[in-house]
């Protein structure tokens, strides 16, 4: 459930910052933006995987939103 929910939060600010909404081009952006593999780009969107917290932080800053509310775990949006 929290993978999930994870994804669906990360799609949709992925969605608000302008990322393309085609799954190739936005793993693509989506790699380049946390510098990693396409594989685990697309594992993170999929929710199929969640990024260790070093990168979660990397995430959340970019995103501006807080790492919790990726996770699921609280519904503050920002810290």
């Amino acid at each position: 459930m929290a993978n999930k929910q994870f994804a669906d939060r990360l799609n949709k600010e992925l969605d608000n910052i302008g990322v393309p909404l085609l799954n190739n081009e936005r793993v693509e952006v989506f790699a380049k933006l946390l510098k990693v593999p396409k594989f685990k780009a697309e594992a993170f969107l999929n929710g199929a995987a969640i990024p260790d917290s070093n990168l979660l932080a990397i995430l959340a800053d970019e995103l501006e939103v807080s790492a919790d509310w990726l996770l699921g775990k609280s519904e503050q949006k920002k810290s």
